[in-house]
């Protein structure tokens, strides 16, 4: 619920509207002009002390300020909202910290004939306005939708790996040979996704199911090993091979006794030399299985040789180890790292990739880690993070020209408040000055915030 008052909405709708129309009478510098874009600078700060932005636009054809609608408009604001159609403006978003240049230079613009809202945007950019944004109809119904499609559909590609992992078991424990149509489409679909966007992909490798693991980890390993691939700079058929590789990394667990699998502590002796085998297991089954190159065979055995040979299967070690294996055992590991387990907590990404880099040059390949951190850049997608206007944020996607600076969504306000409807935030803005800085790592379970429902909504 907003601070602002209807008597205050009232009056800011007001004032826009005649210092808009006082444009076209009075220089911008007039005090007719200036007087009341004062007092709307007064009135806004008030409200802005208590709450991060105002917003106010059209929707419907009906005006509104924050939580108020305006269904029977007095004249000043049938006009303002008259000219906001007009221009094509779904909606105008009034930030904490705007200065009285912003709003001038805004209400000049908006107050010109000859300017759509394209090109008033580009000119408050191109002015280094900060403090104002605006929301443009075309952006919302194409490019929004498009951006929402894509994440939507990668949802359901995601959803469909799972239950393609899953059949993949089921026939094994039932003693079949594994079908591969389901999850040679779905790695299809997904090395397409990994080509155009591969934030996207690790956007949904943070979606946990702690109850479902196996199939879950199993998904998780392919959707990172076909980022990596599409970073690298693979052709589609070799990101569809790793992804292939990442999904059936653990096959060979089918044949592990279930009171191994699912031991929650320390393994004996024993039972890891039991555990071992899978990789070789995982070999037999994908040989039998159709439609799956020998090459993802090669990476599945390969997986857990480590890049210092000191891995197992032990008689593979003179063996020359894939590209493909090595990705699978980075994303392995991330995933690994990252994810509750009875026996341990989970690490946030940030710190997952410090664990990563323990591991350079030993158990994994020391050039591979490297690019993977410059994939994930400083603040990888799901950390969550605090900002120094102390906002809490996850990170939403990589910026690859300032690692320190990724877009976020801002989940929770400057007082702890959280946001319906969470903020997509660039921390630098396009004219390179700064919305905020990262200053801190929080761990989601003190906010009790689930991370993947922000990425993946």
């Amino acid at each position: 619920m907003s601070e602002i008052s209807l008597q205050t909405a009232q009056r800011l709708v007001t004032l826009l509207s005649g210092a808009m129309k006082g444009m076209t009478f009075y220089p911008a510098r007039h005090p007719a002009i200036m007087q009341p874009l004062q007092e709307i600078m007064d009135a806004a700060e008030k409200v802005l002390r208590s709450q991060p932005e105002i917003r106010l636009g059209v929707i419907d054809g009906v005006f509104f300020i924050e939580d108020h609608l305006f269904f029977t408009p007095t004249t000043s604001i049938e006009e303002l909202a008259g000219r906001l159609m007009e221009k094509e403006f779904s909606g105008i978003i009034i930030r904490r910290g705007v200065k009285l240049h912003d709003l001038t230079l805004f209400v000049s613009l908006l107050g010109r004939n000859n300017l759509n809202a394209a090109q008033i945007e580009k000119e408050m950019v191109e002015q280094g306005v900060t403090g104002i944004s605006l929301k443009i109809v075309a952006d919302e119904g194409s490019e929004k939708t498009e951006e929402g499609d894509r994440e939507s559909g990668a949802l359901q590609t995601y959803s469909q790996a799972l239950a393609a992992i899953r059949d993949v078991f089921k026939d094994i424990e039932s003693g079949r040979i594994p079908s591969s149509e389901k999850i040679v489409a779905v790695v299809q679909n997904m090395a397409a996704m990994a080509i155009r966007d591969p934030a996207i992909l690790m956007s949904l490798s943070m979606i946990k199911d702690y109850d479902n693991y196996t199939f879950n980890h199993s998904v998780n390993v392919g959707v990172i090993s076909m980022a990596v691939g599409a970073f690298l700079g693979y052709e589609g058929k070799e990101i569809e091979g790793v992804g292939m590789a990442g999904f059936l990394h653990d096959i060979g667990k089918t044949r592990v006794d279930k009171s191994i699998l699912n031991k929650p502590g320390k393994l004996s002796a024993t039972e890891f030399e039991e555990m071992k085998k899978h990789t070789e297991s995982g070999t037999d089954i994908i040989n039998k299985m159709t439609g799956i190159s020998p090459q993802v065979a090669q990476a599945v055995l390969g997986h857990h040789l480590g890049f210092n040979r000191q891995g197992y299967p032990e008689w593979a070690r003179e063996m020359p180890l894939s590209p493909m294996s090595e990705i699978v055992a980075v994303a392995d590991c991330y995933d690994a790292v990252t994810t509750l387990r009875v026996y341990r907590r989970p690490l946030n990404p940030k710190a997952a990739l410090d664990e990563i880099r323990k591991l350079s040059g030993s158990y994994l390949n020391g050039n591979l880690v490297d690019k993977f951190v410059e994939m994930m850049g400083n603040y990888p997608v799901g950390t969550l993070v605090r900002l120094d206007n102390n906002e809490i944020a996850v990170v939403f996607r990589p910026n690859r020209e300032n690692s320190d600076a990724p877009i976020v969504k801002v989940v929770l306000d400057a007082a702890g408040r959280r946001l319906g409807d969470p903020r997509v935030q660039g921390l630098e803005l396009q004219d390179g000055s700064c919305y905020a800085s990262i200053v801190d790592v929080v761990d989601p379970s003190l906010k009790n915030i689930d991370v993947a429902s922000y990425l993946n909504s």
